[in-house]
């Protein structure tokens, strides 16, 4: 048999597990461990950021498509134009696009960093507006209390059944 304590702390940035167990009967060899954990909790917390900053821009660009199209369509002929004009250049410039290629690869990954970066920023500021939100506290405040209220309704609920069975058993038994 074993015996087993954890400790748990948490911070605002980071949260830390210990746990301490040992073999409590005579064994042929007794055994003890000590085990510690801590979590960077604003490491995990990144991808659901980026994830809420991702969903937010995402929502950004769809509510810039009605403008978009509207200010698309009084600008295409001009750009049909432009387009007929650019075809006599389109070898040279395809021949200068190939050239950067390797630059625009290399570029890559710091750009990606930088992207991730941002959506990070974007989505913390976006969780942290949300939750000081009176509307979301409000919104939390009542479900506690609904959930409170639920909780005691079934005891309630459990108590009186419990209630029902025994007078039933007592009738049965006066009856039978």
């Amino acid at each position: 048999m074993a015996v087993a304590k954890t400790t748990t702390t948490r911070t605002r940035s980071t949260a830390s597990a210990t746990t301490k167990a040992r073999t409590t009967k005579p064994a042929p060899v007794k055994a003890s461990v000590d085990a510690t954990a801590v979590v960077d909790l604003d490491r995990v917390r990144k991808p659901f950021y980026a994830y809420v900053g991702v969903a937010d821009l995402a929502v950004e660009k769809l509510r810039e498509i009605p403008s978009f199209y509207s200010h698309g369509f009084s600008t295409a002929q001009a750009q049909v134009n432009q387009a007929r004009g650019s075809v006599k250049s389109l070898p040279d410039s395809v021949r200068e696009q190939l050239e950067t290629i390797p630059t625009q690869l290399q570029a890559l990954p710091k750009k990606a960093r930088g992207t991730y970066a941002d959506l990070v920023k974007r989505g913390h500021k976006l969780v942290t507006s949300v939750r000081n939100n009176p509307n979301t506290k409000a919104a939390l405040k009542q479900a506690k209390t609904a959930r409170t209220q639920a909780k005691g309704a079934a005891t309630s609920v459990r108590r009186a059944a419990g209630s029902a069975e025994k007078v039933a058993e007592s009738t049965a038994a006066k009856v039978g």
